[in-house]
């Protein structure tokens, strides 16, 4: 776009290339604007941790360069991490210190996986009631934010999705109609996040991305460094093939035993990371999973044992 100055003061140019880039930069879509991010992942375990420690993880972490943080959840099976004694309440109170914005996860259950394997009209059934859990745990979360809602850059969906959730394109008209229908009840942005676990072509699997994507969710994609359901050669193209509208987020944990949904992971190392990291385009968000398995969480974060 060629901008013509002719009969202009020179300030007053100026001024209107300012306002120019700054509607460039709020015209970003949300999935483009997170920063660069951090997930974490509450646990009961943490409850031990210290105000003074969550301050010391986040300190750091803004050190390196981060700016905003992922709650993955609020609410799990029957754990309410938001209730009056819970730790969450210390890592929010942290993170908001530390000047993150917060992306508000809402609630999953440990079977969530499996009773996504159920026949069709199970499946459907069972996901309806999860949307509609999450709409609550949102609505009761907004009644009661825990930090001041400038900080508030959206609301997580922990319903992960992935090749068999829109496996044919049936699936994929019912989850966008069940899915739209939840972000109409909704201001702010919500994200959710998707894997792939092979069962589609890159081709097919992208376009499934796109038609969930055009109800307005945002859609993070998992890369798959850590969990390793796809060959390193398949996960390459697919990344390859990735719309740039899509953050990754990078697995920072490495597979070790037991099944793909449930495993004892590791730290990856920083070359095993170096490595995983060159597969992303840069013109992608980028986001780590998660504080936990960063260097400056040892010692403070224990790692999951199930």
């Amino acid at each position: 776009m060629a901008i013509s100055v002719s009969g202009r003061s020179k300030s007053a140019t100026a001024c209107f290339i300012i306002a120019v880039i700054c509607c460039l930069v709020a015209c970003q879509s949300p999935s483009k604007a997170v920063g660069k991010t951090i997930f974490y992942q509450p646990l009961v375990q943490d409850a031990s941790v210290t105000l003074k420690q969550w301050q010391q993880l986040f300190e750091l972490a803004a050190a390196q360069g981060y700016q905003s943080l992922v709650v993955q959840w609020t609410h799990y099976d029957s754990v309410d991490f938001m209730s009056q004694n819970a730790h969450l309440h210390k890592v929010l109170q942290a993170a908001v210190q530390f000047d993150f914005t917060v992306w508000l996860g809402l609630r999953t259950e440990s079977d969530y996986f499996e009773k996504m394997q159920q026949p069709v009209a199970d499946r459907q059934d069972y996901f309806r009631l999860q949307l509609a859990q999450n709409q609550l745990q949102l609505s009761r979360l907004k009644a009661k934010l825990p930090f001041p809602v400038e900080k508030l850059a959206g609301w997580y969906l922990p319903l992960e999705l992935n090749d068999s959730d829109f496996s044919v394109s049936a699936d994929q008209t019912w989850l966008a109609k069940e899915l739209g229908l939840f972000l109409k009840s909704v201001a702010e942005p919500v994200a959710i996040s998707a894997f792939s676990n092979g069962q589609l072509t890159n081709h097919d699997y992208i376009q499934a991305l796109q038609r969930i994507a055009e109800t307005g969710l945002i859609i993070w994609f998992q890369d798959d460094a850590g969990a390793g359901f796809k060959s390193q050669d398949r996960r390459q193209a697919l990344l390859t093939q990735l719309p740039c509208e899509h953050a990754v987020i990078a697995e920072h944990f490495r597979h070790t035993t037991g099944s793909a949904i449930s495993f004892s992971p590791r730290r990856a190392s920083s070359a095993e990371i170096q490595v995983s990291q060159t597969a992303i385009k840069s013109c992608h968000a980028k986001m780590v999973f998660s504080l936990r398995y960063l260097p400056i969480a040892e010692n403070i974060l224990n790692l999951p044992t199930h």
